[in-house]
């Protein structure tokens, strides 16, 4: 056997042992098998654990070690959550040129998954991937909603002649703005969930998902969204076909608006944006204040059980930045 052979050999015995120690998901070992150079192939899992065990510390993929990941737990990872962990990583002095590496590992890696449709993968999200650390081209900038884009699909909402689809459909693009919130979560919001009399006004986010039922966060509203959620309660009080009591957001019948619904509203009034589009927004206003477990807070990218002190001070420093948006 020559040199190369040898190594190569060897590489695999360590590549398998590392999945033996870490008892890794078959879905997962199957990507590096396809790996030439098992050298490669190390240094590949070595970047894709340290990234899952992070989504696994932030909750993002609830589950308490890499054996227990399933491929349904791949559907909530959104570009915004590997931008937050490559931050993280720029902060703590990883090079740009190790982050641009491991940037194109985690692209490799997600497109294999919804290549070989192992796991119900969303679209490419690692091409949406933004932080100023990476300066390669990205599809992030391009497909952030500009405020001409949001001022047309403001006026055309205004244009409806129906008063409660106008009032209503402008009042969910102002908490959109002001939330980040994905349209499951603003589609699930009850009257309950709302705490608008406090210091600083927020609502309490129940996840959605598979593995997200007990999870719950506070997400601050911005000034403007505050006022919106306010306004709208007053317009829907005087309703009197209110089906679904406990839903904040109904149709005209009276009933809890689903996702779709709110999904129609942009193909209706939205010229391309969507409530994704307004959530990149959102997480990138959020990132440039500077207060990164604020922004990963609000997002929904990590647990309430952080350090109570420490998520307290983060988000009372938030204050007058969120009473003025």
């Amino acid at each position: 056997m020559c040199y190369k052979d040898e190594v190569q050999r060897k590489n695999t015995e360590k590549l398998q042992k590392k999945f033996e120690q870490d008892n890794t998901p078959g879905f997962i070992q199957k990507y590096f098998i396809n790996i030439e150079s098992k050298a490669g192939a190390i240094n590949y899992y070595i970047a894709i654990k340290d990234l899952l065990v992070w989504l696994m510390e932030n909750k993002t993929i609830n589950r308490n070690s890499i054996a227990e990941i399933t491929p349904d737990d791949f559907y909530n990872v959104e570009s915004e959550d590997v931008t937050m962990y490559l931050k993280q990583k720029e902060q703590s002095g990883m090079s740009p040129t190790t982050l641009e590496t491991r940037k194109n590992i985690f692209s490799s890696f997600w497109k294999y998954l919804a290549r070989t449709k192992v796991c119900p993968v969303k679209e490419n999200i690692i091409a949406d991937v933004s932080y100023k650390g990476i300066s390669s081209n990205n599809n992030l900038i391009k497909k952030l909603p500009s405020e001409t884009q949001l001022k047309n699909m403001e006026e055309k909402i205004m244009r409806k002649n129906d008063e409660f689809v106008r009032i209503r459909n402008l009042i969910i693009l102002r908490v959109l703005k002001g939330t980040g919130l994905r349209e499951s979560e603003l589609a699930g919001l009850n009257i309950n969930d709302l705490y608008l009399d406090e210091e600083m006004p927020y609502i309490k986010i129940i996840g959605k998902g598979t593995y997200r039922e007990i999870e719950a966060r506070m997400v601050y509203l911005t000034g403007d969204a505050a006022s919106a959620i306010k306004e709208w309660l007053e317009y829907r009080s005087g309703l009197e076909n209110i089906v679904d009591e406990s839903a904040v957001f109904v149709n005209k019948n009276g009933k809890s608006l689903s996702e779709y619904n709110i999904q129609s509203i942009f193909k209706t009034y939205g010229d391309g944006l969507t409530p994704h589009m307004i959530r990149h927004w959102f997480a990138t206003v959020m990132a440039n204040t500077g207060n990164l477990a604020f922004a990963q807070q609000q997002l929904g990218h990590s647990s309430l059980n952080t350090t109570v002190n420490n998520y307290a001070n983060g988000a009372y420093g938030m204050k007058d930045v969120l009473a003025n948006m």
